[in-house]
């Protein structure tokens, strides 16, 4: 039998003995045990002291975890008019987006591949050449999002290298209640939620429904062709729970989304309109996320989980004038989880997670197989993690956490982590840990087999590529091979080293100042380069552990939240960041005179280490501000929020592979927002809220550079809440 024989029928029986355990879990009902009645519901105690669970897979005080954890509240988001996840997160400290493929997030300098995104802590797939658009998932019915900065590999695995960003959906709430809301605004942009949500105290139920749609926008009117296309997308999420006894309760997840896309472009060759076309897309996107967690006894809890999600886009060009169908690109993943997950409480200073799984994934589409190969490459993962938290004294807590992942694809990897939490006083944290983290081969770099018919080129996995290169060589198409092909290794997965050291201080009740000093070091960086020419000039390319880099900086945050005794609140809170992204063969080149730029006018000259500004895509300095007042008495918000990024490196134009001339960056911008929000009794038992809104108030657009950035933008939104 094939390997990837052997990998399909293993994603076959992954569901099979995990229901299995699914069910005799279930069992354990008919035993009478009792409850552990400290453990609190961190839903429930939000409001009270912030629970997160993403940092350490267990309810913890946000202010007692050892990491950098950030949360950011559906208060927070609501005032804010957020509609999309890049919306929340392009707001918050040391949270960058940048064009690619989509809008993605990078964390601590790291592209947008090695944040892992989570939805109830299981992983959202669809990613383009690495990047996870964050504007197509809607924030609408979320309770928070909890983002952990720095590796996070020793309880994740894989992507979750620069951190992790976890969107939390919010329980259903006992007795009836639910909200419509519309919203218009430019660009004919308009959204629509539905939300219905009850229960009694053993079950409930909630169902959001969502509807963003656009016309999309123009920045290049003299281009035939919209900068982004005009879309609908529908989004339908169903959260239940039920508990079966005091001790057993029972969660289901499911989530659907479907986009449509329609845009024109124009081929050109010398400057004329040779063809128009119709750019059609679709996009279709399901996951469901069963789980049930028992109460053993008081010392110890059982979580069992099974998900499961697909996605899938299709693409095609047609030219107007016939209806040809110029290009087209289909793309499918589909990935199968099971996972169990013990937590001990060793009496009050010890608690023990211990935990494993298995993981089938698979993918399929227009640029896999092209060689021949197998056209649905598949992959299998199995892996065991544990974390020990020790409150050692009311002073000094610590974390202790390692993972082991087992791949179909790449070596075994373990990857370990530890973090201390000192607390001097109660109004003073240090926090402290090293860890490491990896970055598994992605499928394209194992298994993609793509050649642009406009273009010429090629591009192949690692696995696909002698093939490959032998079915171009066969057809005549190589004009030489750069070096021996043969002879190349295995991919390896890409590793870092990390350490992040800070804390916060609150002086007085009002203020709390927090800071963190990050440096990662990252080797075996996948990278695309040439290994062989073609005969039309163009090349094939191919993915390998080349490069070593490394990530450093601060990221600083003072947050000013003041309540007068007339009812007045205020919140306002400042982020900056400093960071260095540098390529250690860049620095040293530069450092022994090696590299040379060259200026407009064909003079060429040397660089100096002082010249490198950074990889491409990463801003030195970047700042954040949220503030929002509210006055309880008339139920009156406001709220501002804004970024500033300085200029970045986007292109090389002088071909030493880093920016350092002006017209090789996007320069320095700053985007700022606001809302008013006024809520209104309608009667007893309906509330309206009404909110105005202003994006992008400077109007900051650079049309080819940063395409996402649509110029200023308003709107208005009316919610009813019953």
């Amino acid at each position: 039998m094939s390997t990837h024989s052997c990998n399909h029928v293993w994603i076959r029986l992954i569901w099979a003995v995990y229901a299995a355990l699914f069910l005799c879990t279930g069992a354990v009902v008919a035993q009478d045990v009792p409850t552990d009645s400290s453990r609190a519901d961190s839903m429930r105690t939000v409001k009270m002291a912030p629970m997160v669970v993403t940092a350490t897979r267990s309810e913890k005080i946000l202010e007692d975890v050892a990491v950098p954890v950030s949360v950011i509240t559906a208060d927070i988001m609501e005032r804010e008019g957020a509609l999309r996840l890049g919306d929340v997160l392009a707001n918050e400290m040391g949270m960058a987006l940048f064009d690619d493929h989509g809008t993605g997030l990078q964390v601590q300098g790291f592209a947008s591949d090695y944040t892992l995104i989570l939805l109830d802590g299981e992983p959202v797939i669809g990613r383009n050449a690495g990047t996870l658009d964050v504007d197509r998932i809607t924030v609408k019915g979320l309770s928070r999002l909890e983002i952990v900065r720095g590796p996070s590999s020793s309880l994740y695995g894989s992507e979750a290298l620069a951190g992790v960003v976890n969107l939390i959906t919010a329980p259903p709430a006992e007795g009836m209640q639910g909200s419509a809301s519309f919203r218009i605004g430019s660009h004919t942009t308009s959204d629509m939620t539905f939300q219905m949500e009850g229960g009694l105290e053993h079950l409930g139920a909630r169902l959001v429904v969502n509807r963003y749609a656009s016309d999309g926008y123009d920045l290049t009117p003299g281009v035939y062709g919209p900068t982004t296309p005009s879309f609908a997308d529908w989004t339908g999420d169903l959260r239940s729970r039920m508990v079966i006894s005091d001790r057993v309760q029972v969660r289901l997840g499911a989530r659907g989304t479907i986009e449509n896309q329609e845009s024109v472009f124009a081929s050109v060759t010398d400057g004329a309109v040779e063809a128009r076309y119709n750019d059609e897309g679709k996009r279709l996107e399901w996951s469901i996320h069963p789980e049930i967690e028992v109460q053993l006894s008081d010392k110890i809890r059982l979580n069992t989980t099974l998900y499961g999600t697909s996605y899938q886009t299709e693409t095609h060009h047609r030219r107007q004038n016939d209806g040809f169908v110029h290009y087209e690109d289909e793309f499918d993943q589909m990935l199968a989880k099971a996972e169990m997950q013990m937590d001990v409480l060793w009496g009050t200073k010890h608690l023990t997670n211990l935990g494993g799984g298995m993981i089938g994934e698979q993918i399929g589409g227009s640029r896999y197989g092209g060689t021949g190969s197998d056209p649905n490459p598949e992959t299998t993962q199995t892996y065991l993690f544990a974390q020990h938290e020790w409150l050692a004294s009311d002073l000094v807590h610590f974390n202790t956490s390692l993972r082991f992942d087992n791949h179909s694809d790449y070596t075994a990897r373990v990857t370990p982590k530890f973090a201390v939490l000192v607390r001097p006083s109660s109004k003073i944290r240090i926090r402290a840990s090293v860890g490491s983290g990896f970055k598994a081969p992605a499928f394209r770099q194992l298994y993609l087999s793509f050649t642009n018919p406009a273009g010429g080129y090629s591009v192949f996995g690692s696995l696909p590529m002698n093939e490959g290169i032998r079915q171009l060589e066969a057809e005549g198409q190589i004009e030489q091979k750069l070096f021996d092909i043969s002879q190349l290794d295995p991919l390896l997965a890409e590793s870092s080293v990390a350490f992040n050291v800070g804390g916060s201080i609150e002086p007085v009740e009002w203020l709390t100042v927090q800071a963190n000093l990050f440096h990662n070091n990252v080797r075996d960086l996948i990278e695309t380069q040439p290994v062989a020419q073609k005969i039309n000039g163009s090349f094939v390319y191919g993915y390998f552990n080349l490069a070593r880099i490394y990530t450093r900086g601060i990221e600083l945050e003072v947050n000013i939240s003041y309540q007068s005794v007339r009812r007045n609140w205020f919140d306002i809170t400042l982020g900056y960041q400093f960071l260095q992204a540098r390529d250690r063969e860049v620095v040293t080149a530069l450092k022994e005179g090696t590299v040379f730029g060259r200026l407009p006018n064909g003079r060429d000259y040397r660089l100096r280490l002082g010249d490198y500004t950074g990889m491409f895509g990463r801003s030195p300095h970047s700042a954040s501000v949220r503030a929002a007042y509210m006055n309880t008495d008339i139920d009156l918000t406001v709220s501002i929020q804004g970024r500033w990024r300085s200029r970045y490196g986007y292109r090389d134009l002088d071909g030493n592979n880093l920016a350092n001339r002006s017209d090789e960056f996007v320069p320095d911008y700053a985007v700022l927002g606001a809302a008013v929000t006024k809520s209104f009794i309608v009667v007893q038992t309906l509330e309206a809220v009404v909110q105005v809104g202003l994006d992008n108030a400077f109007n900051h657009t650079y049309p080819t550079l940063v395409p996402s950035l649509p110029g200023r933008r308003g709107y208005v939104s009316l919610e009813f809440n019953f």
